[in-house]
């Protein structure tokens, strides 16, 4: 799925078509979505939206809470008790005004004027089947006001003085800032959660009979101006008349799965038997009207991007997990 598509739009679908909230991820890794969209990506305290590149310093908090692959997880903090923030702040914001997404502070996180669906994405990341993200039919029983626009909030939270020393190794945020976030919804919106499997339909990745076209990454191998993915690797894109070209470099095929082939209309499973990173290069059409409040996506099937790269779909049965929402309120007042 383009990463042009409103983020709005796409959590408005909770309850109805089959799609992906990594789409959400996705709008923030292209800085041409910022100006088409009127999404702002505007670093906290500071006074200017972002029109360039500055997606770059923001991104490692925006993924804050999906960077971590299982690998690094048991790298993370070793802590037994929960993470928590020390002070929450939840305001309903009803200015209407610019859109910021959550993103990880120095000492904190911040959320400005968006539905609080936002942070179940971030707090929550399947325990089983490799997947790095919930996908829509993952989420069991989200009621409709946490992803309307008739209920936008501001979160400022701060973390803990003796904390931030945690709170500042890159390789420790990532959990740190789920378990907060999971603390803080369940202790504001009093959520109550599980998590449990169901058989669905789901897609299998696998190797076509010409074999993968793309290489193993070098990792000695610099990419100036790439930018940082979701569970580690960069990438990059170009631009040629109707064309964009999008390089990834040092990805698995889980994040292949979830973040490049976007929605295929059921869960993906990697099958491939690759294990190593990797380096991918995948070429979509431009979205009509780009760059203007007209912009058009236009769809390029998980199907068609797997068989660029060698790789192909085979639909098949499968356990998926599933977060099963049994309680949620709207938060507390401050």
């Amino acid at each position: 799925m383009s990463a042009f598509l409103d983020i709005q739009e796409m959590m408005r679908r909770l309850d109805g078509e089959r799609r992906s909230l990594l789409v959400v991820c996705a709008l923030f890794l292209t800085t041409g979505a910022q100006a088409s969209l009127g999404i702002s990506l505007r670093a906290q305290g500071t006074d200017q939206d972002s029109e360039k590149p500055a997606v770059y310093p923001i991104v490692p908090g925006v993924f804050g809470g999906l960077h971590a692959t299982a690998e690094q997880e048991q790298a993370g903090p070793a802590k037994s008790e929960k993470w928590k923030f020390a002070v929450v702040s939840i305001r309903r914001n009803n200015s209407g005004g610019p859109q910021h997404v959550g993103v990880a502070t120095a000492d904190g996180y911040q959320m400005k004027n968006l539905f609080l669906g936002y942070l179940f994405l971030m707090a929550y990341v399947p325990q089983t089947g490799g997947g790095a993200i919930y996908s829509v039919d993952q989420f069991i029983g989200m009621p409709a006001w946490l992803t309307g626009d008739d209920d936008h909030y501001d979160v400022d939270a701060k973390v803990d003085e003796a904390d931030l020393a945690d709170w500042q190794n890159p390789a420790k945020q990532p959990a740190m800032l789920r378990s907060m976030l999971q603390a803080m919804l369940e202790d504001r919106l009093k959520l109550v959660v599980h998590r449990s499997t169901k058989e669905a339909p789901v897609y299998l990745l696998v190797v076509g009979k010409n074999g993968p076209e793309f290489k193993e990454t070098n990792p000695g191998e610099l990419h100036p101006g790439a930018r940082p993915m979701p569970g580690g690797g960069t990438l990059s894109r170009e631009q040629k008349d109707d064309q964009m070209t999008v390089h990834y470099f040092g990805i698995s095929m889980a994040q292949l799965a979830r973040f490049v082939l976007g929605d295929a209309g059921r869960p993906i499973q990697d099958k491939t038997g690759l294990l190593r990173k990797y380096d991918v290069t995948i070429v979509r059409p431009m979205p009509e009207g780009a760059g203007t409040p007209e912009v058009k996506p236009v769809e390029t099937s998980a199907a068609d991007i797997a068989n660029q790269l060698g790789l192909k779909l085979e639909p098949a049965k499968g356990q998926v997990e599933t977060l099963v929402i049994d309680h949620v309120e709207r938060p507390s007042p401050n």
